[in-house]
């Protein structure tokens, strides 16, 4: 009986570590360029994979790439996730998702983006998705009505707005035709410029008058997104109000924002995650819609162009930059 037990201990012994060794997680997690949006995102997602009690460095191990803006080494640096055996990879934006969805058919890829992952090509018009994708959408053009009414309430005397958009990207003149449609129902006048490079970005917003009425309506774009200091200066210096489609274009000098909280996608990503480590299959679970919304105020660029928030507004924000 004690040579019995002694095997049965020793067998437990040797089966712990085992067992441990399977319940270790390695997620992988790839990023174009951290910006707020992308730290606030894995902010979310750490907080939450805690919640659900993984703790890093014993039974979940990270293995972060960011390419610091270079496109060209996204699919390298995927690559490098999966030489790594991650059991997930992690995305932020579509060129990131883009480019593990191209390196990898069988590792899972669970992403957070702003937009329609139909409209920006990561899921077919019938809903068909490859097999190994899931992840968290904030449909950003859908929000469009919502943020032009609070424009107007921002900005009463509103009249005119003025949107630039990457001619060669389909998903921002889709969505410029959307904003188009709902902003003339509103009885505004709007002016669209469909630019194809930064020089042509650049000289267009350079050239643009100010005129009382008339204020800058931002859209999910890439090429316009990639100049936020150069326009956002230069829209303080014309005096001319801003309105932005996430927190981190107000916190860079936008004077107001209204998109999705990155933080609370983060979060609904880790339970897609931690579903996916417990077996479940990224085909079978619903990519998520973002839940929650916020309105940023730059108070410091109201000052600067001379604009007063009405204080109803004020009241409404969830964040006010001072």
């Amino acid at each position: 009986m004690l040579r019995r037990y002694t095997g049965i201990v020793a067998f437990l012994l040797l089966f712990v570590p085992l067992a441990e060794a399977r319940a270790q997680a390695r997620l992988g997690i790839l990023v174009q360029e951290m910006g707020r949006a992308q730290s606030q995102a894995i902010k979310g997602l750490g907080e939450d994979l805690k919640r659900l009690g993984y703790q890093e460095k014993k039974n979940l191990f990270f293995e972060t790439r960011n390419v610091k803006g270079n496109r060209a080494a996204l699919q390298p640096a995927a690559r490098e996730l999966l030489a790594r055996k991650v059991n997930v990879i992690f995305t932020t934006g579509t060129s990131a998702t883009r480019a593990a969805m191209a390196t990898t058919q069988d590792v899972p890829v669970v992403f957070v983006h702003p937009s329609d992952p139909i409209a920006s090509g990561l899921v077919k018009n019938n809903g068909e998705r490859a097999k190994n994708l899931t992840g968290v959408a904030a449909y950003a053009a859908q929000t469009t009505e919502k943020r032009l009414l609070l424009f107007k309430e921002i900005y009463p005397d509103l009249r005119k707005i003025v949107i630039f958009f990457d001619a060669n990207n389909s998903f921002s003149r889709d969505h410029f035709k959307v904003v188009e449609a709902s902003a003339k129902k509103l009885g505004w006048e709007v002016t669209g410029y469909g630019i194809k490079s930064t020089d042509e970005l650049k000289s267009t917003f350079g050239g643009l008058r100010s005129e009382s009425g008339t204020a800058i309506f931002q859209i999910a774009d890439d090429l316009f997104e990639s100049e936020n200091e150069f326009v956002f200066e230069t829209a303080r210096q014309k005096k001319l109000p801003t309105m932005c489609n996430e927190e981190a274009w107000a916190i860079s000098g936008g004077l107001a924002a209204y998109g999705p909280n990155y933080q609370e996608m983060g979060r609904l990503a880790a339970r897609l995650i931690d579903k996916i480590f417990k077996g479940e299959k990224p085909e079978t679970l619903p990519i998520e819609r973002a839940s929650k919304f916020d309105l940023t105020l730059n108070y410091r660029t109201a000052s600067f162009i001379g604009f007063k928030f009405p204080p109803d507004i004020l009241k409404q924000a969830d964040k006010v930059i001072r």
